[in-house]
């Protein structure tokens, strides 16, 4: 499996947090929220797929990244982090 960071900026009135947060949801992937709109992603699907299915509900105005990563460390997250962690391990 792979390690991802989504992280997006929602630049209108759709699709809201409730939305993306919802679709990130339906995607199956492990996941754990790491800032309010930043998620790590563990999945055997490649970034082009990952990136994909994000961009299906973000608006032409929105701005995406996803980033490969081999290993993170985290503090004072606005989301709590054993959410994080615990996804993160469970793909390690």
């Amino acid at each position: 499996m792979a390690n991802y960071i989504v992280s997006y900026d929602l630049n209108g009135p759709t699709p809201t947090h409730q939305a993306m947060d919802k679709h990130m949801e339906k995607a199956g992937w492990t996941r754990g929220q790491i800032l309010e709109t930043v998620w790590y992603v563990g999945t055997s699907a490649d970034i082009d797929a990952v990136a994909s299915y994000v961009q299906q509900i973000l608006s032409s105005n929105d701005s995406l990244a996803v980033v490969s990563c081999l290993g993170g460390r985290f503090q004072n997250l606005l989301i709590p982090t054993p959410n994080l962690v615990n996804a993160w391990n469970q793909n390690g």
